[in-house]
């Protein structure tokens, strides 16, 4: 009941080896995904604590969505739903890093959030 390996051809040696590398590679995901997680939860600890200590920050973001909100809405659902977020942005006059925020109150003009 002894299986030669030379009969069939097969290596159980680099059969071996492909399965410890795969292995390896898995293992090694899995380390990279662990510590993708650790560094994403504690950056986020910092920012929220950052934002604890500072509400001002906060109240200058709702501040300024508000107003770019209203700004829209003054435009009309029409002109603000026909176009897209660049477009909107030049049109405002506002800097590219606002692009999320005019995003995010073009949505709720065009998906009658707020409305």
């Amino acid at each position: 009941a002894v299986v030669s390996t030379q009969s069939t051809g097969i290596n159980i040696s680099s059969t071996l080896q492909y399965y410890l590398s795969i292995s390896q590679s898995s293992l090694f995901i899995m380390k990279f995904l662990i510590c993708l997680s650790v560094i994403l939860a504690v950056s986020s600890a910092l920012a929220i604590k950052d934002i604890q200590d500072r509400p001002e920050a906060l109240e200058g973001f709702f501040k300024t969505f508000q107003e770019i909100y209203y700004k829209l809405k003054q435009l009309g659902k029409e002109t603000v739903c026909g176009q897209t977020v660049s477009e909107l942005i030049e049109l405002l006059g506002l800097p590219n890093m606002l692009e999320g925020m005019v995003a995010t109150a073009r949505g709720f003009i065009c998906e009658n959030i707020l409305s």
